[in-house]
Formats: C-alpha cells, sequence, structure tokens
C-alpha cells in the first residue's frame, strides 16, 4: 500500500511539474542566465554557496535545528507544511525552470518527494528545457558502502562507512545502496558538472569528477593572534556531528591517556550546539580535532582554519587525490591511529601549534574564503558547454 501510495504521489507531482511550467510560460517566455541553489543544509554548504553565487535562488529542502539561516524558500518536514510541499515543490521546479538556465543540487534531495529513479525524471526534464546541470555531492546520499568497504577491506583501514550503519541503522540496506546507484547513474548521463571527491565518496558514477570547493564566508576569518600569547593551558576543540564516524571515542581515549600523563589542557566537546556557539569556541582554541575516519576535511576542518587554529584531522591528500597538492602542511594528517601521537606532539612543541594554526589560517584564506573561491567555482560552472 505504501508503495501504490509513493507511486500515485510521484505522478501527480510530475503532473503538477508540467501544470506549473506551462501556467508561467505564459508569463516569462524569457530566461535569464542566473542560478538555483537547491539542497538540504549540511554543514552551512547550502547557504555559503548560495550566498557566494550572486542572484542566485536559494531552496531548502529541509530543516536543520543547527542553522537559523534564511532561504528564498523553505520547506519543513513538520506535517501541515509537508503536505503543502508536495504540491508547492513540484510547482516551483516547473515555475523556475521556465526563469532560471542553471541549477545547481546539494546533496541527493530535489524537487519531487519520492525519486525511485534516481531523479533521472527531474535531471531530464530539466535538460529537456536547455538548462545546465550541476551535481555538488556532499556525502552519504551518493557514497557506496559496499565501494568503500570493499576499499576498507582490501587496505586494511577503517573508513567512514566501517562504523555508518551502527550510527544510522539501515542506510547500508541494498534499497539505500540501489538508490546511490541510480543517482550515480542519473548524474552521470544528465549532469553538465559533477563535483564529488572520489575515494572519500566512492560512488556508480563513471566519468571523471570534479574536486569540492570549501566557500568560507570572509566574516568567519579571524586571524586572533593574541590567544597564542599564553599557551599554559591550551584549548583543545572536539565538535562531532556524529560522535561514532568523526572518531569521537578515539579523541577521548587520547584526552584521557594525556590527562593521565600530566598534560595540562582544557577539553571542549561540543556536540548538538548551535552554529553560532561552534564558531566562538573556534575562535578561543588553539587545536582542533575535526574527523578521523574521512579522507576530505570537511567544512569544521575549513572553519577551525579560518579561526586561526592547528587543525588535526584524517583528510590525506596522498589518498584523496582531489585535494589541493598545496594543503599538505595547511592541517596535520592524521589517520585514527595516529591521534594521541599527533595531538601529544602538539602539546610537546607549542610552536608546532602556532606553525601549524598560520600555515593553515593562509592556505584557507587563499582556497576557501568564498572571495577567492567563487572565482574559480565559477569558472567552471560557467564555462560554455
Amino acid at each position: 500500500m505504501k508503495n501504490i501510495i509513493k507511486i500515485g504521489i510521484s505522478v501527480i507531482q510530475k503532473i503538477i511539474v508540467y501544470i506549473g511550467f506551462f501556467f508561467n510560460s505564459f508569463f516569462n517566455n524569457k530566461k535569464d542566465q542566473l542560478w538555483v541553489v537547491a539542497g538540504v543544509e549540511i554543514a552551512s554548504m547550502l547557504k555559503t554557496i548560495s550566498d557566494s553565487i550572486p542572484n542566485s535562488v536559494s531552496v531548502n529542502f529541509g530543516e536543520n535545528r543547527f542553522y537559523d539561516f534564511t532561504y528564498t524558500y523553505s520547506f519543513g518536514c513538520r506535517p501541515f507544511k509537508f503536505m503543502l510541499s508536495l504540491i508547492h515543490r513540484p510547482w516551483l521546479l516547473g515555475k523556475l525552470t521556465t526563469q532560471r538556465s542553471n541549477f545547481l543540487y546539494i546533496g541527493g534531495a530535489g524537487f519531487l518527494h519520492f525519486p525511485e529513479d534516481g531523479r533521472d525524471w527531474e535531471f531530464r526534464f530539466l535538460k529537456s528545457h536547455g538548462v545546465k546541470l550541476v551535481c555538488y555531492f556532499t556525502g552519504s546520499e551518493i557514497r557506496s558502502f559496499d565501494l568503500l568497504n570493499q576499499y576498507s577491506q582490501e587496505n586494511e583501514i577503517d573508513v567512514i562507512t566501517t562504523y555508518q550503519a551502527y550510527a544510522s541503522p539501515g542506510i547500508d540496506s541494498k534499497k539505500n545502496e540501489q538508490y546511490r546507484r541510480l543517482l550515480g547513474v542519473s548524474a552521470d548521463k544528465y549532469a553538465d558538472f559533477i563535483f564529488n571527491p572520489p575515494i572519500d565518496q566512492m560512488a556508480y558514477i563513471s566519468r571523471p569528477t570534479l574536486p569540492y570547493f570549501y566557500f568560507v564566508k570572509r566574516e568567519y576569518f579571524k586571524q586572533n593572534i593574541e590567544k597564542f600569547n599564553d599557551l599554559s593551558k591550551v584549548i583543545i576543540v572536539h565538535g562531532p556531528s556524529s560522535p561514532l564516524i568523526k572518531g569521537t571515542p578515539i579523541v577521548r581515549a587520547a584526552i584521557k591517556k594525556l590527562k593521565e600523563e600530566g598534560y595540562n589542557f582544557e577539553y571542549r566537546e561540543l556536540i548538538g550546539i548551535p552554529h553560532k556557539e561552534m564558531l566562538r569556541s573556534l575562535s578561543e582554541a588553539h587545536i582542533v580535532l575535526n574527523q578521523f575516519y574521512a579522507f576530505v576535511p570537511g567544512v569544521l576542518t575549513m572553519e577551525a582554519l579560518a579561526n586561526y587554529c592547528a587543525v588535526l584531522t584524517s583528510a590525506d591528500p596522498e589518498i584523496e587525490t582531489s585535494l589541493p597538492k598545496n594543503c599538505k602542511n595547511a592541517w596535520k594528517v592524521t589517520p585514527y591511529w595516529k591521534v594521541y601521537e599527533n595531538l601529544k606532539s602538539m602539546l610537546d612543541d607549542p610552536v608546532m601549534i602556532k606553525n601549524y594554526a598560520d600555515a593553515g589560517y593562509k592556505w584557507a584564506l587563499e582556497n576557501c574564503e568564498e572571495g577567492n573561491a567563487l572565482e574559480s567555482f565559477l569558472k567552471i560552472i560557467q564555462s560554455p558547454l
């Protein structure tokens, strides 16, 4: 019965898309060259990227309790809002297709609620009306558990999918894996550009993908050199969005051992706090411990670098070759088995903390500050097809 309802809603939504398209075509027969940026807010990426692209329309398909951002269109998950969105989202897809020539999808969410085809119909509709389509994948919506777990076994290394199914039961189901397969195939078939790190987010995408861009707001950059004037008590921050898959048990073990060895520091473990509070703690921190099973640095790493912190994380340009080669000294590459060792070496050498904070800040300012990153990003997505 549930599948029948989903199929029925899917058919009705596709009809609404066409109604929205033809109705709005009467009032708008000329598209502009501006962008629609759509997705679910993850690590402030939707907001940052949409703000970075001039005059873009931002569409947020889901609420995130950690952020209080505003978007051009925002859809909630509460029952009444959800029911309205069953009509509004497909209507909006039809409407925006008459107005905008460029669509950027962040993540796997889209305008239609039940994309059992991996968004094949939605992407095909956009392409049939001359839209430039960009897919910017962010993680579990595209990352194949089968492929990355195979990589884990072959290389005898734990990866993010090693523990993710324990944190989110069912995420590794055959049904979800099949959806990720279909999403990869649809992006392969229709997208003009695909941004996806090929190792960290192994996917069913056959053609080469483009490397990640991180867009850090200029006001987040705070070169607080004064906090290094007194390192008698180093402040260490760990702010996992999902403790198990970010390596929090390993972090706690390292912190416990160092305290027993007599090291004097303040450890702040920040879980489930608003984004503004996280930024405030980063401005005070000397060392940030991010994540230790991923091969990309993540948004928190970039925000920590912007706040003049030394960062330990497992992102490794020797493994994830899509990372910029010049990032090697921006953070201390730290696989999960070296958290204690590398943190101890920093506490033993305060000059090292300052050196990493300085190198990381300069690298992030040059590569990830929204203005600089946007210039490189737009050169790609605005290039002729």
